[in-house]
């Protein structure tokens, strides 16, 4: 999927949401089909490639806090960085999850993010685990940070994550929902 494909009901998300008005800020997107367009939709970047957008809010790189925050040595090869998170629902954004989950594991070990607190407190209620690294602060994207509207009143943090753990707890968060149900 490319960038403008989907990115419209992105940039329309985050509109409504935090009167943030987004660029494309990935060159890979996901996304969740629906009978309306795309019901969720997320950008992602392997750490391998580039710079990744979320280092503008680190003092190290993002393998030497990563390595800490999981306990463990990671290196950028093993780090896919998942943004623009985007969706019409809760149900839609989790369904997507769990599909990058099994892409995105071909591309790397670790992802990083940075989460909202909404999206914290989502991830701790489906049980998938994560390790906050440092707050994202608006003032470290300067004069760019304006284009984020409201975003930054919602507390993010960038966080670190096992794709594997991750893509577990979403299956079985997902099959007790369907077990709940069918009951």
């Amino acid at each position: 999927m490319t960038p403008g494909d989907d990115f419209g009901m992105i940039r329309q998300r985050y509109r409504d949401c935090f009167a943030a008005e987004l660029s494309p800020g990935f060159s890979d997107y996901i996304h969740r089909p629906g009978s309306d367009g795309s019901t969720a939709a997320l950008g992602y970047a392997r750490a391998a490639d580039a710079p990744l957008f979320l280092e503008a809010y680190l003092d190290a790189p993002v393998e030497e806090l990563a390595s800490i925050a999981l306990d463990r040595p990671v290196a950028r090869r093993q780090i896919v960085e998942i943004g623009n998170l985007a969706a019409v629902n809760p149900l839609a954004m989790i369904a997507l999850w769990g599909a990058a989950a099994n892409d995105l594991a071909a591309l790397g070990d670790v992802a990083v993010a940075t989460l909202t607190a909404p999206l914290r407190a989502m991830f701790r209620r489906i049980g998938i685990p994560i390790a906050a690294i440092t707050p994202a602060r608006g003032e470290r994207l300067g004069s760019a940070a304006s284009a984020w509207g409201r975003y930054y009143d919602q507390d993010p943090w960038v966080c670190a994550g096992s794709i594997a753990d991750g893509q577990a707890a979403i299956n079985s968060f997902l099959e007790r929902r369907a077990a709940r149900q069918a009951a």
